[in-house]
């Protein structure tokens, strides 16, 4: 019963965070440095973090081996967190003076990727977004000054890693042999690398502006994708590096 008990465990981690109040709006901090590209690349990704219902379904029907009910409801409360993520986005981009998006094509790339058939696949493609975003956020954060938008986008950061890492867990019990290997790294390299190219196009305002480097992007994205990579294939242990010491919240379970 090993493969219950890792669920279980992160179940309790997922619950352990359930009750997280948002921060107060910073209506304070003067961010007129930043540029308005910022706020338009945010409100992409918030559209981003407010799906995934449907996985929810799909874990709950899934007959998958190693899947249950502990497993279907860490999966509830993850998306959960993801609307936490988009509540914290909106009010980011609210305080930047920009506004929500209603619709984007890259956001609309990455839900008809998780509507795709087969919760392997799904998951798949939520492992590329958490990948989008610790690259993305922990870019724009190195980028700010010292302030609670700095100090939002380092927690979602630590908040995106342990998701990194439940997914990764997900898709190292599914594979089970050699052939499964090759599948998964071909389609994890394929992607990965479309994400990549498609974030960095339509993010390129923002990261120009910021001076971020799509150089520097890059090999950011193609790090967090290998070390992904690794843990699912177990040549590698949970080591992610946190964004930032103190933050709150239990630590990600690594059995």
């Amino acid at each position: 019963m090993l493969k219950n008990r890792n669920w279980l465990h992160w179940r309790a981690f997922f619950e352990a965070r359930v009750a997280r109040p948002l921060p107060p709006l910073d209506l304070q901090t003067d961010y007129s440095y930043l540029p308005s590209s910022l706020a338009e690349s945010l409100a992409i990704f918030q559209l981003g973090e407010s799906g995934g219902g449907s996985v929810i379904e799909q874990a709950r029907r899934s007959r998958l081996p190693g899947v249950d009910a502990d497993y279907a409801h860490a999966v509830e409360l993850f998306v959960a967190e993801e609307h936490r993520h988009a509540h914290l986005l909106a009010m980011c981009v609210r305080m930047l003076g920009g506004n929500l998006q209603r619709s984007n094509w890259t956001a609309s790339l990455f839900v008809f990727g998780r509507r795709l058939l087969g919760l392997r696949l799904k998951i798949l493609v939520l492992l590329a977004a958490e990948v989008a975003g610790i690259c993305y956020y922990l870019g724009i954060a190195s980028a700010l000054r010292t302030s609670p938008l700095k100090s939002w986008l380092l927690a979602i950061v630590d908040d995106e890693r342990a998701h990194l890492e439940f997914h990764c867990r997900f898709l190292r019990q599914q594979i089970t042999n050699k052939w499964q290997r090759a599948l998964f790294v071909t389609a994890w390299r394929s992607i990965i690398t479309v994400a990549a190219i498609v974030v960095m196009l339509d993010h390129h305002r923002a990261i120009r502006d910021l001076d971020l480097g799509f150089g520097r992007t890059w090999e950011r994205w193609m790090a967090i994708a290998d070390l992904a990579q690794n843990l699912v294939l177990g040549n590698a242990e949970s080591r992610f590096p946190t964004a930032r010491s103190g933050h709150p919240g239990a630590t990600a379970p690594t059995g």
